[in-house]
């Protein structure tokens, strides 16, 4: 009875299989006896969600109304479109923006925003360019194209970003498609923690312009994890310049989410930010996304995006979340350096972390056997094709002490 070619659809997400095992084995055996490293969401030191108290005071002022209440527009309200160029742009974008143009579109979650952009940009059949280690719903949303995926490397031989193995292919594309459409994860990607310089960005900007030669780039930049970032104000700033100056020919399109930067999961509020020097590409942009926003999930949450705007219109209580946000964003700072130090001393090897949610140690070939190990002692960890991702947004201090040695001997364990 589906569709010609739906047949063979059948989704297993290895994330919430592997964090149900961990939350069985908590009940078996007690949870201070287990790991739980599966968790993408921040928790804090007693292993309770982190709920911003900022962010609920907010929400619960709202009138039930606006609670329960259609969105006034279906692309979301002027008021929360407003909210979100002051967030990813900046409160003065308006000014240092003047002689562009961008639209927003409010999305549910950050994973609307991405979905949207792959929907409206990769043409049927066509190739998405993503990151080897990546969030792997990229690729379903690939595959509602009809689209093939492919994968650049990330990594250098020193750790760095590869420009060389990403202008490779990004040209590649480029010779055979209008369409380049690639995702960058940045900053805190998922599930490395790596992050860009702004001399890397620079030169992967560079590369999208002379590309423009043979195609249209279309960059959909996931910042999902952008308000847990180190980066000081002035460091923002010059980031931001970065997509300054692009030619008509490269679109940037940012996929924003109030699930991490508020700690509001199911809320399922997020947003596409389109920039671009070209008026029409965004008025192009402005109607499709508006197209597929209707046909799909016709409009978002009213209230989130209210709780948002109130929140980020009123300079008191935008300051009360920088300040909130930052506490937890220096508990995942400290739990993360006590894993690399230890994984360092005991010569564990851990992919290049900078800043976020996750780090990730590649296995390779023996990935299965390592998370069997792991799982032998109550250690339960998200499986990627050739390496395991633990979550240090959840895992607290006292769990962390001593992980990278276990993990160490598991992996010695898989090698015999």
């Amino acid at each position: 009875m589906l569709a010609k070619g739906m047949e063979n659809r059948n989704l297993v997400d290895k994330v919430f299989s592997i964090a149900k095992k961990a939350k069985e084995a908590a009940e078996k055996y007690g949870d201070e006896k287990v790991v739980n490293a599966t968790i993408g969401s921040l928790y804090d030191e007693d292993g309770k969600l982190v709920v911003l108290k900022s962010v609920t005071e907010t929400y619960k002022e709202l009138p039930p109304e606006e609670i329960a209440g259609y969105a006034s527009a279906f692309t979301g309200s002027p008021e929360y479109k407003e909210s979100v160029k002051r967030s990813i742009l900046g409160n003065d974008y308006a000014e240092e923006f003047k002689n562009y143009y961008m639209e927003v579109i409010g999305t549910p979650g950050g994973t609307g925003a991405v979905s949207n952009s792959v929907k409206n940009y990769l043409n049927e059949g066509d190739t998405l360019l993503l990151p080897k280690w990546l969030w792997s719903p990229y690729i379903l949303m690939a595959s509602e194209r009809k689209g093939d995926c492919e994968y650049y490397t990330i990594f250098d031989e020193n750790g760095g970003f590869d420009l060389k193995d990403f202008s490779e292919k990004i040209f590649k594309l480029a010779e055979k498609q209008d369409n380049v459409v690639v995702i960058i994860n940045d900053p805190c990607q998922n599930p490395t923690g790596y992050k860009l310089t702004i001399e890397e960005w620079k030169k992967v900007l560079e590369i999208f312009k002379k590309a423009t030669e043979k195609a249209n780039i279309i960059l959909i930049n996931d910042i999902a994890y952008i308000d847990f970032d180190d980066r000081n104000e002035e460091e923002k700033k010059e980031y931001r310049e970065l997509f300054k100056n692009l030619p008509s020919k490269i679109l940037v399109i940012f996929a924003f989410s109030l699930s991490k930067s508020l700690t509001s999961y199911g809320l399922r509020v997020g947003a596409q930010l389109a920039l671009s020097s070209d008026k029409k590409v965004i008025e192009e942009f402005e109607k499709a996304n508006s197209y597929s926003c209707r046909s799909t999930w016709s409009n978002i949450s009213r209230g989130g995006m209210k709780m948002f705007s109130d929140i980020m219109l009123d300079e008191e209580k935008s300051k009360m979340l920088k300040k909130e946000r930052e506490i937890y964003r220096l508990l995942i700072k400290e739990r993360a350096e006590i894993f690399l130090k230890e994984a360092e001393e005991c010569n564990l090897k851990v992919l290049p972390y900078k800043t976020g949610f996750f780090l990730t140690i590649p296995t390779g070939k023996l990935t299965d056997k390592v998370a069997e190990e792991l799982e032998k002692e109550n250690i339960y960890t998200v499986v990627l094709d050739e390496g395991i991702r633990i979550a240090v947004c959840s895992v607290p201090k006292k769990k962390i002490i001593g992980l990278a040695r276990r993990i160490k001997k598991a992996v010695e364990e898989a090698s015999k």
